[in-house]
């Protein structure tokens, strides 16, 4: 109990030291990554995962890395860019597995989709991941991506299939 109060007013001064207008952006950034590491499970040492966002550029897309105060805005069925990074690394621990990038995007008739991609490490096995998910993504859609880079394998996460252009729209 005494243990659980403690992380709790750890999170407390993280995130108020995360969303302080006076924090310095290196602090706020540090402050971010202790956090995303405690809510994840991920504080152990080890290669840390990428978080990066897509943008459309013509007719490739190009992944543009997340800042501090990004990840803090909503994205996603009243998630954060976060909250969400948490889940997906949450459901790949549960997997035993690591992902090397996490990113996030926005397809035109689904809606908003995260590419988890494995490049030097192992990825989960596909059923194992979807049960993963669905304890904190029950809605999301989870399909082995075909287009990867070599040696790559990517997950495709789709947080609110078919809220693609309606939603964006709206």
């Amino acid at each position: 109990m005494q243990q659980a109060s403690a992380r709790e007013g750890r999170l407390d001064k993280l995130r108020e030291l995360i969303c302080h207008p006076g924090t310095p952006p290196a602090e706020r950034r540090a402050a971010l990554d202790r956090l995303e590491a405690m809510l994840t499970g991920a504080d152990e040492p080890g290669p840390r995962t990428r978080v990066t966002r897509s943008t459309r550029i013509g007719r490739s897309r190009r992944a543009i890395p997340l800042d501090e105060l990004e990840r803090l805005e909503l994205y996603a069925m009243g998630r954060t860019y976060g909250e969400v990074v948490a889940e997906l690394a949450r459901a790949c621990a549960l997997c035993t597995c690591r992902p090397d990038r996490i990113d996030l995007g926005w397809h035109p008739e689904e809606g908003p989709v995260a590419a988890v991609c494995f490049a030097g490490q192992p990825m989960p096995e596909l059923e194992a991941f979807r049960r993963a998910i669905g304890l904190w993504l029950p809605a999301a859609k989870v399909t082995l991506s075909t287009f990867v880079a070599e040696g790559e394998r990517r997950l495709l996460v789709f947080l609110a299939p078919g809220s693609g252009e309606r939603a964006r729209e709206g």
